[in-house]
């Protein structure tokens, strides 16, 4: 690793504090909160969409296309992609699934306007659905939360499930990236989960090599690993 991209800093035993057991509601929803305004504002939504537009271009208008979203948190993505697929007049199906029930009764409240949507309590490690459920697989902002091995074990799954291709849209590691998150936290908010995890969240990212690696090593054919503004990876898998 070089100064500027440290060694990863996971700990199975020191998670998030967003992943930890007993969190008060309204600081948890108050983190929720912060997070759909740094997808909205730093490019986290217009990233995926960007990367969902070549999936879905040339096809039949009357298509219905359906989306699994893992660990969706308070379903930010379904809810920003649903809206624009409406814009596009394309019919769309989404599965939003997290395994914590509190995310997954703040997502379900915030898609209650959104017939398009199913929020499900599931486990991203070990979806039950059948091969090839979905036409397009995502999984946004979640993957620093795993081990190496489960974050293959999540490759692995999205490239079982998706009949089109999948996209994981997550944190590039830096030092830079670490402290702006450091200065972001500190100046936007008052919320102890937010500026605890804003910082961590970083520092237990991959970098483009780590995702290159990870995807080889799920057995995934086709890909590319592209940088994003703000610190972003993206992995886009597509199946020929």
């Amino acid at each position: 690793m070089s100064f500027f991209a440290p060694h990863r800093r996971y700990d199975p035993d020191d998670p998030e504090i967003m992943d930890r057991p007993g969190n008060d509601p309204r600081l948890l929803a108050g983190d929720l909160k912060n997070l759909r305004i740094i997808n909205r504002c730093f490019g986290g939504l217009r990233a995926v969409e960007r990367s969902i537009r070549p999936l879905i271009d040339g096809s039949d208008l009357e298509r219905t296309f359906e989306i699994l979203d893992l660990a969706t948190g308070s379903a930010d993505y379904p809810v920003y992609l649903t809206t624009w697929m409406r814009r596009l007049g394309r019919k769309v199906r989404i599965e939003a699934v997290d395994i914590n029930s509190f995310m997954v009764a703040t997502a379900r409240e915030r898609t209650s306007a959104f017939p398009e949507i199913t929020v499900d309590e599931m486990d991203v490690l070990c979806p039950t659905y059948p091969d090839r459920s979905f036409d397009i697989v995502l999984c946004s902002s979640a993957l620093h939360h795993f081990s190496h091995r489960d974050a293959v074990r999540i490759l692995c799954e999205m490239n079982r499930l998706s009949r089109i291709g999948f996209v994981v849209n997550d944190l590039r590691r830096s030092r830079l990236g670490a402290w702006a998150a450091l200065l972001y936290g500190h100046i936007s908010t008052t919320n102890p989960i937010t500026r605890h995890d804003a910082y961590v969240s970083v520092l237990r990212g991959f970098t483009e090599g780590e995702m290159t690696a990870m995807a080889r090593e799920a057995g995934i054919l086709s890909f590319v690993v592209k940088r994003q503004p703000v610190f972003r990876l993206l992995l886009v898998g597509v199946h020929r």
